[in-house]
């Protein structure tokens, strides 16, 4: 017996409740979004009502695959959605409706925002969109995720979520000199092609097998940064980013990987903005401390001494978080000793 289609309209209203923003993604719809995205190149409409239909768990009804409407001919489709409803919708209906359901789309990188637009008479007729910063929301709670792994070409790594929090103070100094540089317009495919994979090597750290395994609970994999495998990684990269997009058996493809991580990133950094201020602006995107780490070889030796190091390496082999405390402490302090100087200097003038 056929199931009942309906005959009124699909409308975002009647669809499942979808993400506002790239930052309100899951893993596996962030990695359903860019497989679309990747797959339909340039063509933006396909690719965001294959997003739609992903987000929605939408997908062609084996009833009847395919009809025509009697009254323009067009070829409509049968859709069943995540409570088992039918819907008749042709391609041009469904390209308007994820038009209007994920507005945020075209902005993977944060949506810049638009400003109202009104009639000759002043009339508002498009309400202004608010800015929307484009990175994973789930990644604030990665520091509870439990180990998770990714293989790809037979060698495993641990997922973007997990390795950025994991970064090493190298790994992280690197990256922050390499992301400003990723998406520039006027280099060669061949340069891009490289700051990805030098991406991707410091990103993604490779695992290795642990020689003990007497604790049954412990992770049978290390993923420590090890400097003496990085140029080795970045060629390994390098030739995945070459392959074919679907290269991968599990789909996930260094091309659409690598614009994931750089996603995990961005959310890594405007966490830790967040749980640093003093050491980061508002939005993540600028080191306040950058420069006085580059320059200056005494903030190093400060990190040694509140951590009891006897070489700089042991710096920047440290994990991220344990550096960035001491700095947040360092910084606290230099904060009050400049108020109490100020409260000094103010009762002298009195």
């Amino acid at each position: 017996m056929a199931l009942p289609v309906h005959n009124e309209v699909l409308t975002p209203k009647k669809l499942p409740k979808l993400p506002k923003s790239w930052s309100e993604l899951s893993w596996q719809q962030l990695l359903d979004c860019w497989q679309v995205k990747m797959r339909y190149g340039g063509n933006q409409d396909v690719a965001r009502a294959a997003a739609l239909l992903s987000l929605c768990r939408l997908e062609p009804s084996r009833q009847n695959r395919e009809a025509h409407d009697p009254v323009t001919g067009e070829a409509t489709y049968l859709l069943r959605d995540h409570d088992g409803a039918l819907w008749q919708v042709t391609p041009r209906e469904l390209s308007q409706m994820a038009l209007q359901a994920l507005p945020w789309f075209d902005w993977p990188y944060g949506d810049p925002g638009e400003t109202a637009q009104k009639d000759d008479k002043g009339t508002v007729i498009k309400e202004p969109r608010d800015p929307v910063h484009g990175y994973v929301s789930d990644m604030h709670d990665a520091m509870i995720l439990p180990r998770q792994e990714l293989e790809v070409g037979g060698v495993l790594f641990a997922l973007p979520q997990m390795a950025c929090n994991n970064l090493t103070w190298q790994q992280y100094r690197s990256l922050q000199t390499l992301a400003p540089m990723l998406f520039q317009e006027d280099a060669s495919d061949d340069d891009i092609l490289s700051l990805h994979a030098e991406f991707l090597s410091q990103i993604l750290v490779p695992a290795r097998d642990k020689a003990d395994h007497a604790d049954r609970f412990a992770p049978k994999h290390d993923f420590t940064y090890n400097t003496d495998r990085a140029e080795q990684t970045v060629a390994f990269w390098r030739e995945r980013l070459t392959e074919a997009p679907t290269a991968e058996p599990s789909g996930t493809a260094a091309a659409v990987l690598f614009h994931i991580c750089f996603q995990c990133y961005q959310t890594a950094i405007a966490y830790y903005a967040q749980t640093y201020p003093l050491l980061f602006s508002d939005d993540g995107k600028k080191d306040k401390m950058k420069d006085a780490l580059q320059g200056e070889v005494g903030t190093i030796n400060t990190i040694m001494k509140y951590a009891g190091y006897a070489e700089q390496q042991q710096v920047y082999d440290s994990n991220l978080p344990f550096v960035l405390d001491i700095l947040n402490m360092m910084a606290k302090e230099a904060k009050e000793i400049e108020a109490m100087n100020a409260r000094i200097k103010s009762k002298k003038h009195h």
